[in-house]
């Protein structure tokens, strides 16, 4: 076998949603389970009974989760430069740039401690903090925490600007504080630096009660810098707030409009009209035996399959549509109630478009009319699926 094809397969099994497929799969969930694992190990080793007792199985797991780390670290480093978005073409300047990349440098971090513990004498505390990083890992594997990096990214320049403004009211009022009170309190607020502590427990609204005003003007300045904490701090979660819900519709619209793509009959739409149609539609699923529309329902909506099949029960016999083809259309075309029961015959998703909306499209793109019309006449004739009239 070409040794390309086999680093294609590599790299389609080592990172996370590059293909989903039974052994990617199988290998993620092996990767999470071990890592996991390796955390519950790092945290009852701190029970010093525990890890006396257990010392020749924590030692044994250690190796086996180095070994396992450092070969999938080497495979992603090999594999690299299958990357479909091209990002790592060149073979060796393209893995360095992977090696530098910040989850390279975490996969990194999970094994070399080990491998320089054996050549320098290290603190095994020392060590296990290194080997919580361990967690980290799983980043790869969580749509959450990708979400999350999407947002800090889109979000850094407002969240600089609060931060800049934070820091700044935090450095000017610590400052005001040491005039105010290193008399009263030398100890608490010799210096600006010691002021800082207070000043960030105060704006944080966190207060320890470990160094409080005690001057009049200190008392007055310290319930200003309360209140004042109250509203700053909550900058950045309204910033973080607002930039989680921008990600989740932008990441709603980008599954949307791949979704309606993979429809047969808007293949030849562009881009601009397939987003259009995009936000016309909605989801929607559908269990087992579920049933879709009865039959002498009105009919007010079109149905397109994107998983699964579904059962129309015609007086003709049953006839099974799988992904790609739609029904609804002739109840919605000419205003009739439905004539057959839709019945899911597995797991199912729908793209389901409204009746007003689907007559605009077809005015709007008369491609799209004349092909649904010849499908609805082929229907009706008892041609395609023998009339039915859904």
């Amino acid at each position: 076998m070409d040794i390309s094809v086999i680093r294609s397969r590599v790299f389609e099994i080592v990172e996370a949603g590059a293909k989903e497929t039974l052994l990617s799969r199988g290998f993620d969930i092996f990767m999470m389970t071990l890592i996991l694992t390796n955390v519950v190990v790092v945290v009852v080793e701190t029970v010093e009974a525990h890890a006396e007792r257990y010392e020749a199985f924590f030692y044994a797991f250690e190796v086996f989760s180095v070994a396992i780390f450092t070969v999938e670290y080497v495979l992603r480093i090999w594999a690299c430069v299958e990357d479909p978005h091209r990002r790592y073409l060149r073979p060796v300047v393209g893995r360095l740039k992977y090696a530098a990349s910040p989850m390279a440098l975490i996969d990194l971090l999970a094994f070399l401690p080990f491998y320089l513990s054996v050549f320098i004498d290290v603190d095994l505390r020392f060590l296990r903090v290194f080997r919580l990083l361990r967690i980290l890992k799983l980043t790869r594997y969580s749509g959450a925490v990708e979400t999350l990096g999407n947002v800090f990214r889109n979000e850094s320049k407002p969240l600089f600007a609060a931060v800049t403004i934070m820091m700044s009211i935090l450095v000017l009022l610590s400052g005001v504080m040491f005039f105010l009170e290193k008399d009263a309190q030398p100890e608490a607020f010799g210096s600006i630096p010691h002021a800082m502590w207070w000043g960030m427990a105060t704006l944080t609204t966190v207060g320890y009660g470990d160094v409080v005003p005690v001057t009049v003007l200190g008392k007055m300045v310290g319930a200003f810098v309360t209140l004042l904490g109250l509203g700053m701090f909550a900058l950045p979660a309204a910033i973080l707030a607002s930039g989680f819900a921008q990600e989740t519709k932008r990441r709603d619209f980008t599954v949307t409009w791949n979704l309606v793509a993979r429809v047969p009959l808007f293949s030849r739409l562009t881009a601009v009209e397939i987003s259009e149609i995009a936000e016309l539609l909605r989801l929607q699923t559908a269990v087992p035996d579920e049933i879709i529309m009865h039959k002498g329902d009105m009919g007010d909506s079109l149905f397109f399959v994107l998983v699964g099949e579904v059962r129309v029960d015609l007086e003709s016999g049953p006839v099974v549509l799988e992904q790609g083809e739609y029904f609804g259309e002739l109840g919605v075309l000419y205003k009739k109630p439905r004539m057959a029961t839709v019945t899911a015959v597995s797991s199912c998703q729908f793209l389901v478009l409204d009746a007003d909306d689907f007559n605009l499209l077809l005015a709007q793109h008369p491609d799209l009319h004349e092909e649904v019309m010849r499908v609805a006449t082929q229907r009706i004739e008892g041609e395609g699926i023998a009339g039915e009239n859904a």
